[in-house]
């Protein structure tokens, strides 16, 4: 791509022409500064780059769904925890009634070890 610089700075041609004593001298310099092209690199990248950014933000949006849900499970968690009775106020029975899992590896340990 080429850009132009017909529309670049030089639009305060008339106020160079009434400041210089020779206006051919600014129409001439006008001519010049319009015929200026500069070159621009092929933009080869931008359309990688938008790939890769709408890969990551389907990623980045199925990982929040994620986290909002595990967010959510914790939360469950933590409010069951604080509508248990306190540990210093529970008994072993009381504590482990409502899990088996570690009553059964207790229970296991305990034969384990008997005389």
């Amino acid at each position: 791509a080429v850009v132009s610089t017909q529309s670049g700075h030089y639009g305060r041609g008339s106020f160079y022409s009434s400041r210089v004593g020779n206006p051919a001298i600014v129409d001439d310099f006008k001519g010049k500064y319009a015929a200026v092209q500069i070159p621009r690199p092929a933009d080869t990248s931008s359309s990688a780059i938008n790939a890769l950014e709408s890969e990551f933000k389907a990623e980045m949006a199925d990982y929040l769904t994620g986290a909002n849900e595990r967010i959510a499970k914790f939360e469950g968690s933590l409010a069951a925890l604080h509508a248990e009775k306190p540990l210093e106020s529970m008994t072993v029975e009381e504590y482990l009634a409502d899990k088996p899992e570690l009553r059964a590896r207790i229970e296991e340990d305990i034969a384990s070890r008997a005389l």
